[in-house]
């Protein structure tokens, strides 16, 4: 473990305005941590610290991490996974607001002031989160922080109280049932939220954000902003590449009934029907993908669960016969 800086103050000297941490995990991201923690370090708002938890990387990130000295608090553990990291950077911060940057992302010009502003002037939300866009950037062409094609749906970039999403603000129990609405990179929480919530779950290896999410919308409502203010970048070494054994989504979800089934802590109620038929969906798509790529046990099991939950579905019935006959003889 490396000893990490004593932690700043919780108030600014002069302006009092509070302190936000950012976490950012990482591993194995030589290409892409120094792009992540500048657009951190680049954010407006004065008042921050930034902590990456190195997860046992074995290429040059944690000594790129090393280089930032002491604008960053660097804490280096085993490789645990992704929810270890985040819990330990939980553990380590300070900051009245806390906010999450993945170590392959970018987070735009205003962010954080934007967020504070917004959690400031409305006491009664606990977790604020904002849009984002899907980028690809020229791996060959050299790196700049791109700007205008990403703001150009705000009027006024340097707007520091955006309007939120109306639908997808609110008490969003129900809503996130169906999706997981809200980009990890894009959230701002309060300390106070954080200590309700309690830690990632290290038990999902996938969807830990998912799950966190939803356990929180049990206990506020959430505001999304109006503005892009994140970029999640696709590059052939994500997670989001690899197909799992598991299906955590569905996991998240069943999870989620068993503990509060289907009533909001608004009193929004999701029918029967409407979640039998997402649980059904998520099954499909993970036993689709693993009957064309992965493992044809695996996707006749999924198959089964969404027959289950949706036997009107001829696809289903099909489908897992398919991967019957495909995991017995090697058929497609």
């Amino acid at each position: 473990m490396i000893a990490p800086p004593a932690p700043p103050k919780r108030e600014d000297e002069n302006t009092s305005r509070p302190l936000v941490s950012v976490v950012i995990p990482t591993h194995n991201a030589e290409r892409f941590i120094g792009e992540a923690i500048d657009s951190a370090l680049d954010q407006d708002y004065p008042h921050k610290e930034i902590i990456v938890v190195d997860d046992g990387s074995t290429d040059q990130t944690l000594d790129i991490a090393r280089s930032y000295q002491d604008r960053i608090t660097l804490i280096a553990q085993a490789n645990q996974g992704a929810a270890v990291a985040r819990n330990a950077g939980l553990d380590a911060a300070q900051g009245e607001f806390i906010a999450f940057l993945d170590s392959d992302d970018l987070w735009l010009p205003g962010k954080l002031t934007a967020q504070v502003h917004h959690l400031l002037r409305h006491p009664e939300i606990d977790l604020v989160f904002s849009r984002w866009r899907v980028w690809k950037p020229d791996p060959d062409e050299e790196f700049s922080m791109p700007s205008d094609e990403f703001l150009a749906s705000s009027d006024d970039p340097t707007k520091d109280s955006p309007d939120i999403v109306p639908e997808k603000s609110g008490w969003l129990y129900n809503q996130l049932l169906f999706t997981s609405a809200l980009h990890t990179i894009t959230v701002m929480a309060r300390r106070r939220l954080i200590e309700r919530v309690g830690p990632f779950d290290v038990e999902l290896k996938r969807g830990q954000d998912y799950d966190y999410w939803i356990r929180a919308s049990r206990h506020t409502q959430i505001h999304q902003l109006d503005r892009v203010f994140a970029l999640y970048r696709l590059h052939g070494n994500g997670c989001a590449k690899k197909w799992p054994h598991e299906n955590y989504e569905r996991i998240v979800v069943e999870k989620a009934l068993a503990r509060w089934g289907l009533v909001g802590p608004n009193g929004e109620r999701t029918e029967p029907k409407a979640i039998k038929k997402r649980l059904a969906e998520t099954s499909f798509s993970f036993g689709y993908r693993h009957y064309w790529e992965g493992d044809p046990m695996l996707a006749l099991r999924a198959f089964w669960h969404a027959a289950r939950n949706q036997p009107e579905a001829l696809a289903n019935w099909r489908y897992l016969a398919m991967s019957l006959v495909k995991s017995k003889w090697g058929q497609p």
